[in-house]
């Protein structure tokens, strides 16, 4: 708590000591652009794995052979970027990491995997549809670049009134004079290029144009219900901040001192 009040002490501060002048000097909050969407997209290529779900492995193992078919396919493919192995023990480690939950997993229950990138999001379906027909291949996955990819270095989710966020939990939606501190903060911190504002409203389109793009290759069971894959009612969204810096270099240490502020969700 100490250090909450702290924080909104030294930022109140800092914006009474400002004049008028010298705020005309500070980037301005900007409304988030509805476009363009980032080029390309990202890919993840699992390997089959005896027991896993999925009918293409046959219950099988992935062979050497297949393993290093697979490899090379992908290397060869034009406009394919950062092909990256992962392996069963790297796939485990990843997953203890970022989920507790996950201690109870063990490595014969992982899957070798191939990830990348798409220089351009209309051969997605191309890719999906020779990709996942290769052997020794259990699933493949296909989505867009996110929206924010080449317009922001940093994200900042702000907490929401239903609280489920962990620094969010019981203390409600984020208040104005929390949101004048950020704000402040932002356009003051050395470093800072652009600052976009996000809404739910804003948010909401992002996932409607997501599902557009993903529609493109991903196609839908004819038993699966439409209202699963729909965007959901606006106050599911979150208002957040999203950050250019002069050098993405500096994303790190940017994200450690953002983190702490009162009203902050995430920042990534």
């Amino acid at each position: 708590m100490l250090r909450v009040l702290l924080a909104i002490a030294s930022l109140t501060v800092l914006l009474l000591g400002t004049s008028a002048s010298d705020a005309k000097r500070f980037p301005e909050i900007l409304a988030a652009p509805d476009g363009p969407w980032p080029e390309g997209g990202s890919f993840a290529v699992h390997l089959c794995s005896k027991g896993d779900a999925w009918d293409a492995c046959g219950d099988k193992d992935v062979t050497p052979a297949q393993r290093q078919g697979i490899e090379r396919t992908l290397r060869q493919m034009p406009r394919i970027t950062g092909v990256h192995y992962q392996s069963k023990s790297e796939a485990l480690a990843l997953l203890k990491a970022s989920f507790r939950s996950a201690s109870v997993l063990r490595e014969s229950d992982m899957s070798e995997s191939f990830s990348g990138r798409l220089l351009r999001w209309s051969d997605a379906p191309a890719f999906d549809s020779v990709v996942k027909a290769l052997p020794g291949i259990s699933v493949t996955y296909v989505w867009p670049a996110p929206f924010w990819e080449d317009k922001a270095d940093v994200d900042i989710t702000l907490c929401d009134a239903v609280g489920e966020r962990e620094p969010c939990e019981g203390r409600g939606q984020i208040t104005a004079d929390e949101k004048a501190a950020i704000e402040a903060f932002l356009r003051r911190t050395k470093g800072v290029k652009l600052i976009y504002f996000s809404d739910r409203a804003h948010g909401l389109r992002v996932i409607k144009q997501f599902n557009a793009l993903w529609s493109q290759v991903i196609e839908r069971h004819p038993e699966e219900k439409k209202d699963d894959t729909e965007p959901g009612p606006l106050e599911n969204y979150f208002e957040s901040y999203h950050v250019k810096l002069d050098d993405p270099k500096l994303a790190p240490s940017f994200v450690d001192a953002v983190k702490h502020l009162p009203g902050v969700a995430r920042v990534e």
